[in-house]
């Protein structure tokens, strides 16, 4: 009959629990078995070192300095300008002007005679940041949508009457028919079933239903009477 004694060897032994008093270090920890101090203590001593916790902030302030160092330098090796040989000087100092005289060409009537965008604004000092306040001259206006809505007070041409003028207000209450007097076609219209059919540029050049365009007549020209012949003796 065998022992039930569990053998020295058996792991259970090693991971029963110990009697009070009697610690004993871990298997897999490197350091060893327990100060003496702690053994007598009869348990581990809650602290931490100051001076571990203290490392991980100034290790992390030391390499934010080494790293911002490293790319300041070598944006001021790197990013300076590339001197052009070829250059030509007159463009090269027209292109040295700040940013509001260069944009300051654009408008109509200027150096550059064509409207400038809407969102290349003059603002004042150097900088471009959309916090710097506009110049009061220079831009162009900002026009919305509502802005162009026809009234009295916006657009008083509109609404004045003459001898050879009608008003809009006036102009939007005629009928039908007086605004045929008023705006006469120079062609005959086409009936509205007809105007399906004829390539036209409001369906792209192509009729319903297989339609063709009528090519153009081609101009008659006349050709220049033979010269006579002369009669040879």
């Amino acid at each position: 009959m065998s022992s039930t004694n569990p053998s020295p060897q058996d792991p259970v032994v090693k991971l029963a629990p110990k009697e009070p008093g009697a610690p004993a270090h871990d298997d897999h920890d490197l350091s060893g078995p327990p100060s003496a101090e702690t053994i007598k203590r009869g348990y581990e001593e809650d602290k931490y070192d100051t001076k571990t916790v203290l490392s991980v902030p100034l290790l992390v302030v030391l390499f934010f300095v080494l790293a911002f160092g490293t790319v300041t330098v070598l944006f001021s090796v790197y990013s300076k300008p590339i001197v052009d040989p070829n250059a030509h000087p007159q463009a090269k100092a027209r292109n040295e002007a700040d940013i509001n005289t260069r944009m300051g060409r654009i408008h109509r009537g200027g150096e550059v005679d064509q409207p400038r965008l809407e969102p290349l604004r003059m603002r004042s000092g150097d900088s471009r940041a959309i916090t710097r306040p506009e110049l009061p001259t220079g831009n162009s206006p900002e026009i919305h949508p509502e802005d162009l809505i026809p009234n009295e007070k916006r657009f008083p041409e509109l609404y004045a009457t003459n001898k050879e003028k009608v008003g809009l207000d006036k102009t939007m209450a005629l009928g039908n028919d007086a605004l045929k007097t008023l705006f006469k076609s120079s062609a005959p219209p086409l009936s509205e079933e007809a105007s399906r059919f004829v390539p036209s540029g409001s369906n792209a050049g192509r009729g319903a239903e297989g339609s063709q365009a009528a090519a153009p007549k081609a101009p008659e020209t006349k050709q220049p009477a033979p010269a006579p012949k002369e009669n040879k003796k």
